[in-house]
């Protein structure tokens, strides 16, 4: 399995968590001081009318970084891929890839949401193993960590983005991948309550239930662990 971590060049701090750890290799995330002040995205990008202008830039910058690294595995025929934002903290065992579904992509980690966004987090009980996405139902946030079986799928995701006109953020764009989507559980990582680099004020994160809790709730998770984070099935 090739696993990627998306890590800003200036988030050192960040990267740290991964770089003795020959598996991990770092992806260069697209920064705002990458992108003209003119940046057709910047425009283009649909957001909040009062959201903070750096959000909506930081929120264009991740939304460039996944594109930016599915047309790497497109363009150079990667198979078996977990990408992994940095701030992913491995807290249960990776399924081994050939118990993984090959006809869509597995999130690892993420949030479970209802179906309109305003409606907001919604707890979903799953059972343990591999369950496909029931989309009339809630929906999965964030790209925490995701497994791409097969490059092709990667197409998909890169394709369904293009078609759908202007961007939005890119989690929510993928929700209309024409492949299928599922869920592990639990979750083999969960978000690390770092400060935010979208939000400043973020203060609530995702555990391994995917479900939005206070950051000091997942780091009582992590601190009780019982799989190191070098630990890989």
């Amino acid at each position: 399995m090739k696993i990627f971590v998306i890590n800003l060049d200036t988030a050192t701090g960040r990267w740290k968590n991964y770089e003795d750890d020959l598996r991990y290799t770092r992806w260069s995330a697209t920064s705002i001081d990458d992108l003209s002040h003119d940046h057709p995205i910047y425009e283009n990008m649909v957001s909040y009318w009062n959201v903070d202008p750096r959000e909506h830039k930081a929120k264009c910058c991740c939304y460039l970084s996944h594109t930016r690294l599915w047309r790497y595995i497109v363009t150079n025929k990667i198979n078996d891929v977990l990408i992994l934002e940095d701030d992913a903290h491995l807290i249960n065992p990776i399924p081994d890839s050939s118990t993984l579904p090959q006809d869509g992509f597995t999130y690892l980690g993420g949030l479970t949401y209802n179906k309109k966004l305003t409606d907001g987090p919604l707890s979903v009980d799953f059972d343990e193993g591999i369950t496909k996405i029931d989309h009339s139902k809630y929906r999965l946030l964030m790209c925490l960590a995701i497994y791409i079986p097969h490059w092709s799928i990667a197409y998909k995701m890169l394709q369904s983005v293009e078609e759908r006109g202007r961007p939005r953020a890119i989690d929510t764009m993928i929700l209309h991948t024409k492949r299928e989507q599922y869920v592990s559980y639990p979750a083999s990582f969960v978000e690390r309550p770092d400060p935010s680099q979208i939000r400043e004020k973020k203060s609530k994160f995702s555990n391994s239930h995917y479900e939005r809790v206070k950051g000091k709730e997942v780091l009582d998770e992590i601190n009780q662990e019982s799989t190191p984070n070098s630990d890989f099935t």
